[in-house]
Protein backbone atom coordinates (compact mmCIF):
# COMPACT_ATOMS: atom_id res chain seq x y z
CA UNK A 1 0.00 0.00 0.00
CA UNK A 2 1.14 3.21 -1.43
CA UNK A 3 2.15 5.54 2.74
CA UNK A 4 1.42 9.09 2.04
CA UNK A 5 4.04 12.01 2.48
CA UNK A 6 4.80 13.07 6.34
CA UNK A 7 3.44 16.55 5.01
CA UNK A 8 0.39 15.15 3.66
CA UNK A 9 -0.65 13.00 6.62
CA UNK A 10 -0.13 16.96 8.87
CA UNK A 11 -2.61 18.16 6.07
CA UNK A 12 -5.04 15.89 6.38
CA UNK A 13 -4.68 15.51 10.12
CA UNK A 14 -5.04 19.49 10.51
CA UNK A 15 -8.26 19.34 8.23
CA UNK A 16 -9.92 17.14 10.12
CA UNK A 17 -8.56 18.64 13.59
CA UNK A 18 -10.25 22.21 12.69
CA UNK A 19 -13.31 21.49 10.72
CA UNK A 20 -15.46 20.12 13.81
CA UNK A 21 -14.79 23.68 15.94
CA UNK A 22 -15.34 25.64 12.56
CA UNK A 23 -19.07 24.42 12.43
CA UNK A 24 -19.85 26.73 16.04
CA UNK A 25 -21.54 29.26 15.56
CA UNK A 26 -20.06 32.36 13.65
CA UNK A 27 -22.67 35.18 14.57
CA UNK A 28 -20.26 37.53 16.33
CA UNK A 29 -17.74 36.73 14.06
CA UNK A 30 -16.74 39.19 10.75
CA UNK A 31 -17.25 37.11 7.37
CA UNK A 32 -14.23 34.63 6.43
CA UNK A 33 -12.00 36.72 4.61
CA UNK A 34 -8.68 35.07 3.62
CA UNK A 35 -5.38 35.59 1.86
CA UNK A 36 -5.78 32.54 -0.26
CA UNK A 37 -6.21 31.33 -2.92
CA UNK A 38 -5.15 34.72 -5.06
CA UNK A 39 -1.95 36.36 -4.75
CA UNK A 40 -3.66 39.44 -3.93
CA UNK A 41 -3.66 39.73 -0.07
CA UNK A 42 -7.20 40.41 2.09
CA UNK A 43 -7.63 44.16 3.70
CA UNK A 44 -9.20 42.38 6.33
CA UNK A 45 -7.70 40.75 9.90
CA UNK A 46 -8.64 38.22 12.01
CA UNK A 47 -11.37 39.06 14.79
CA UNK A 48 -9.84 39.84 17.77
CA UNK A 49 -8.69 36.68 19.91
CA UNK A 50 -9.23 34.45 17.30
CA UNK A 51 -7.53 32.25 15.08
CA UNK A 52 -7.21 31.39 11.28
CA UNK A 53 -5.32 28.85 9.53
CA UNK A 54 -5.09 28.60 5.77
CA UNK A 55 -3.22 25.99 4.36
CA UNK A 56 -2.00 25.36 0.55
CA UNK A 57 -2.92 21.72 0.64
CA UNK A 58 -0.86 20.87 -2.06
CA UNK A 59 0.35 21.80 -5.41
CA UNK A 60 2.23 21.12 -8.32
CA UNK A 61 4.27 23.20 -10.39
CA UNK A 62 5.45 22.60 -13.87
CA UNK A 63 8.44 24.97 -15.79
CA UNK A 64 9.55 23.54 -18.94
CA UNK A 65 10.97 19.84 -18.39
CA UNK A 66 11.20 20.50 -14.97
CA UNK A 67 8.49 19.63 -11.76
CA UNK A 68 8.11 20.44 -7.95
CA UNK A 69 5.80 19.31 -5.86
CA UNK A 70 5.10 21.29 -2.48
CA UNK A 71 2.70 20.36 -0.02
CA UNK A 72 1.14 21.59 3.34
CA UNK A 73 2.44 25.14 3.18
CA UNK A 74 0.35 26.84 6.30
CA UNK A 75 -0.47 30.64 7.29
CA UNK A 76 -1.42 30.82 10.78
CA UNK A 77 -2.98 33.64 11.98
CA UNK A 78 -4.13 35.32 15.53
CA UNK A 79 -5.85 38.57 15.92
CA UNK A 80 -4.07 40.59 18.08
CA UNK A 81 -6.56 43.44 18.08
CA UNK A 82 -9.83 44.84 16.71
CA UNK A 83 -7.63 45.72 13.66
CA UNK A 84 -4.60 43.90 13.80
CA UNK A 85 -3.33 40.24 13.60
CA UNK A 86 -0.21 38.57 13.74
CA UNK A 87 0.74 36.14 10.99
CA UNK A 88 3.37 32.97 10.60
CA UNK A 89 3.64 31.43 7.38
CA UNK A 90 4.94 28.03 7.99
CA UNK A 91 6.90 26.58 4.88
CA UNK A 92 5.27 23.96 2.41
CA UNK A 93 7.89 20.75 2.26
CA UNK A 94 9.29 20.88 -1.67
CA UNK A 95 9.88 18.02 -3.63
CA UNK A 96 12.10 18.85 -6.89
CA UNK A 97 12.50 16.44 -9.60
CA UNK A 98 16.19 17.04 -9.02
CA UNK A 99 15.71 14.85 -5.94
CA UNK A 100 16.11 18.52 -3.76
CA UNK A 101 13.79 18.56 -0.99
CA UNK A 102 13.03 19.85 2.30
CA UNK A 103 10.76 22.92 3.77
CA UNK A 104 11.36 26.82 2.43
CA UNK A 105 12.02 30.03 4.15
CA UNK A 106 9.51 30.77 7.26
CA UNK A 107 7.63 34.51 7.25
CA UNK A 108 6.64 36.32 10.23
CA UNK A 109 3.55 39.30 9.10
CA UNK A 110 1.87 41.77 10.92
CA UNK A 111 -1.44 43.40 9.16
CA UNK A 112 -2.94 46.30 10.24
CA UNK A 113 -6.64 47.70 8.77
CA UNK A 114 -6.32 51.61 8.11
CA UNK A 115 -10.58 50.77 7.16
CA UNK A 116 -12.85 49.10 6.11
CA UNK A 117 -12.48 45.97 8.16
CA UNK A 118 -16.05 45.76 9.36
CA UNK A 119 -18.20 47.11 6.53
CA UNK A 120 -18.38 49.88 3.69
CA UNK A 121 -17.61 49.75 0.33
CA UNK A 122 -13.55 49.89 0.60
CA UNK A 123 -10.76 48.87 2.93
CA UNK A 124 -7.25 49.08 3.14
CA UNK A 125 -4.10 47.62 5.26
CA UNK A 126 -0.54 47.59 5.45
CA UNK A 127 1.41 44.31 5.88
CA UNK A 128 5.15 44.26 6.55
CA UNK A 129 6.90 41.60 6.52
CA UNK A 130 9.97 39.64 7.21
CA UNK A 131 11.78 35.92 5.90
CA UNK A 132 13.76 33.73 7.99
CA UNK A 133 16.42 31.82 6.10
CA UNK A 134 14.65 28.35 7.39
CA UNK A 135 14.95 26.71 4.30
CA UNK A 136 16.98 23.31 3.81
CA UNK A 137 20.00 23.41 1.52
CA UNK A 138 19.56 24.76 -2.07
CA UNK A 139 15.93 26.07 -1.49
CA UNK A 140 16.39 29.11 -0.20
CA UNK A 141 19.54 31.56 -0.35
CA UNK A 142 20.35 31.95 3.41
CA UNK A 143 19.38 35.25 3.63
CA UNK A 144 16.62 37.41 5.64
CA UNK A 145 14.67 39.71 3.44
CA UNK A 146 11.40 41.15 3.89
CA UNK A 147 9.08 43.81 2.50
CA UNK A 148 5.74 45.66 2.40
CA UNK A 149 2.49 44.75 1.17
CA UNK A 150 -0.47 47.01 0.67
CA UNK A 151 -3.85 45.59 -0.31
CA UNK A 152 -7.18 47.49 -1.40
CA UNK A 153 -10.32 46.04 -1.90
CA UNK A 154 -13.51 47.28 -2.90
CA UNK A 155 -17.08 46.46 -3.94
CA UNK A 156 -17.48 46.38 -8.36
CA UNK A 157 -20.19 46.22 -10.25
CA UNK A 158 -23.23 44.25 -10.58
CA UNK A 159 -21.99 41.81 -7.72
CA UNK A 160 -18.29 41.56 -8.46
CA UNK A 161 -15.80 41.71 -5.55
CA UNK A 162 -12.24 43.58 -6.47
CA UNK A 163 -9.19 43.75 -5.18
CA UNK A 164 -5.44 45.41 -6.07
CA UNK A 165 -2.52 44.82 -4.32
CA UNK A 166 1.02 46.76 -4.21
CA UNK A 167 4.07 44.33 -2.96
CA UNK A 168 7.93 45.87 -2.39
CA UNK A 169 10.53 43.46 -1.75
CA UNK A 170 13.78 43.77 0.02
CA UNK A 171 15.79 40.47 -2.01
CA UNK A 172 19.65 39.71 -2.43
CA UNK A 173 21.44 40.54 -5.36
CA UNK A 174 22.52 37.54 -7.82
CA UNK A 175 25.88 38.24 -6.62
CA UNK A 176 25.23 38.54 -3.26
CA UNK A 177 26.91 42.46 -2.97
CA UNK A 178 23.96 43.88 -1.46
CA UNK A 179 19.81 44.28 -2.18
CA UNK A 180 17.79 45.35 -4.59
CA UNK A 181 13.58 45.93 -4.80
CA UNK A 182 11.37 43.66 -6.38
CA UNK A 183 8.02 45.19 -6.83
CA UNK A 184 4.55 43.05 -7.27
CA UNK A 185 1.35 44.46 -8.40
CA UNK A 186 -2.03 42.59 -8.65
CA UNK A 187 -5.73 43.02 -9.59
CA UNK A 188 -8.16 40.49 -8.81
CA UNK A 189 -12.10 40.17 -8.93
CA UNK A 190 -14.63 37.40 -7.93
CA UNK A 191 -18.32 36.79 -8.11
CA UNK A 192 -20.37 34.44 -6.73
CA UNK A 193 -21.81 31.31 -8.43
CA UNK A 194 -24.27 30.08 -5.59
CA UNK A 195 -24.73 30.24 -1.74
CA UNK A 196 -21.54 28.61 -1.35
CA UNK A 197 -19.38 28.75 -3.91
CA UNK A 198 -17.46 31.76 -6.12
CA UNK A 199 -14.81 31.86 -8.72
CA UNK A 200 -11.99 34.30 -9.02
CA UNK A 201 -9.46 35.95 -11.66
CA UNK A 202 -6.21 37.40 -11.41
CA UNK A 203 -2.99 38.90 -13.02
CA UNK A 204 -0.11 39.58 -11.59
CA UNK A 205 3.10 41.01 -12.00
CA UNK A 206 7.01 40.81 -10.96
CA UNK A 207 9.40 43.20 -11.36
CA UNK A 208 12.78 42.42 -9.92
CA UNK A 209 15.14 45.36 -10.69
CA UNK A 210 18.52 43.31 -10.57
CA UNK A 211 19.88 42.86 -13.77
CA UNK A 212 20.19 39.52 -14.47
CA UNK A 213 15.82 38.94 -13.58
CA UNK A 214 12.77 39.06 -15.94
CA UNK A 215 9.57 40.21 -15.52
CA UNK A 216 7.07 37.42 -14.25
CA UNK A 217 3.20 37.87 -15.01
CA UNK A 218 0.78 35.26 -13.88
CA UNK A 219 -3.15 34.76 -14.94
CA UNK A 220 -4.77 32.80 -12.07
CA UNK A 221 -8.47 31.40 -11.76
CA UNK A 222 -9.97 29.27 -9.45
CA UNK A 223 -12.93 28.91 -6.57
CA UNK A 224 -13.80 28.60 -3.33
CA UNK A 225 -16.84 26.48 -1.64
CA UNK A 226 -17.65 27.63 1.71
CA UNK A 227 -19.88 24.67 3.39
CA UNK A 228 -19.89 26.36 6.66
CA UNK A 229 -19.07 30.41 7.36
CA UNK A 230 -16.31 29.76 9.12
CA UNK A 231 -14.24 26.82 6.81
CA UNK A 232 -13.38 27.21 2.88
CA UNK A 233 -11.96 24.74 0.74
CA UNK A 234 -10.52 26.04 -2.63
CA UNK A 235 -8.55 25.07 -5.93
CA UNK A 236 -7.47 26.49 -9.09
CA UNK A 237 -4.65 27.24 -11.44
CA UNK A 238 -1.61 29.68 -11.97
CA UNK A 239 -0.44 29.80 -15.75
CA UNK A 240 2.73 31.80 -16.85
CA UNK A 241 2.24 34.69 -18.94
CA UNK A 242 5.83 35.26 -19.65
CA UNK A 243 9.27 32.85 -20.21
CA UNK A 244 10.54 34.07 -17.04
CA UNK A 245 7.39 32.83 -15.56
CA UNK A 246 6.75 29.02 -14.08
CA UNK A 247 4.41 27.76 -16.99
CA UNK A 248 1.51 25.86 -15.16
CA UNK A 249 0.51 25.73 -11.12
CA UNK A 250 -2.39 23.80 -9.97
CA UNK A 251 -3.03 23.90 -6.46
CA UNK A 252 -6.07 23.22 -3.90
CA UNK A 253 -6.24 24.61 -0.39
CA UNK A 254 -8.62 25.43 2.63
CA UNK A 255 -8.94 28.16 5.33
CA UNK A 256 -10.64 27.80 8.35
CA UNK A 257 -11.66 30.21 11.63
CA UNK A 258 -11.43 29.23 14.95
Amino acid sequence: MTQLPYPTNVSLGLIAGFLIPALASADSLRPLSTDRPDTTESPHTVDCGHFQIEMEVANLQRDGGNSASNFAEINAKIGLARNTDLQFVLPAFTHEESGSEGFGDMELRLKQNLWGNDDGPTALALMPFIKLPTASGDLGNGEVEGGLIVPFGFEGPAGWSCAVMAEIDLELDEDGSGYHPVLLSSVTTSHALSEQTAAFFELVGIFNTDSASETEAYFNTGCTWAPFDTFQFDGGIRIGLTDASTDVTPFLGMSVKL
